[in-house]
């Protein structure tokens, strides 16, 4: 069994080409909200730190899943709607590109949150 990756490079790397490259998007969309964030695995996934958890996401077979916060879920809801959702978690199907406006949006909410409201990951 392969060792578990380490750093957020190695857990994209690790995963299917059509996977890397969308991971690669939203990585890159959720960057743009905070540049000064750190990205560590939390759980064994991706995440952005900056003074607390802002988001993490994975990918699996079919889509790849962001988790923000119910607060930013539950305020994008509406444009939400085409997207399979939970509570905390939405799902990015691995055959479409990654919207980057909408994940643009659900990061930069996400940041003002939690750093002018104090709403923290959980």
């Amino acid at each position: 069994m392969p060792d578990k990756p380490k750093t957020v490079e190695e857990y994209i790397s690790s995963k299917p080409k059509k996977a890397q490259e969308r991971l690669g998007e939203l990585r890159r969309y959720l960057k743009l909200a905070d540049p000064n964030a750190d990205e560590e695995l939390k759980w064994g996934k991706p995440a952005f730190v900056n003074n607390g958890i802002l988001y993490v996401y994975a990918v699996f077979t079919k889509h790849i899943s962001l988790h923000p916060t119910p607060s930013v879920i539950k305020a994008l809801r509406k444009e939400l709607e085409s997207f399979k959702l939970s509570d905390n978690t939405i799902h990015f199907p691995l055959e479409d590109p990654i919207p980057k406006e909408l994940v643009t949006k659900i990061a930069n909410l996400r940041v003002f949150e939690k750093n002018n409201k104090g709403i923290g990951w959980k």
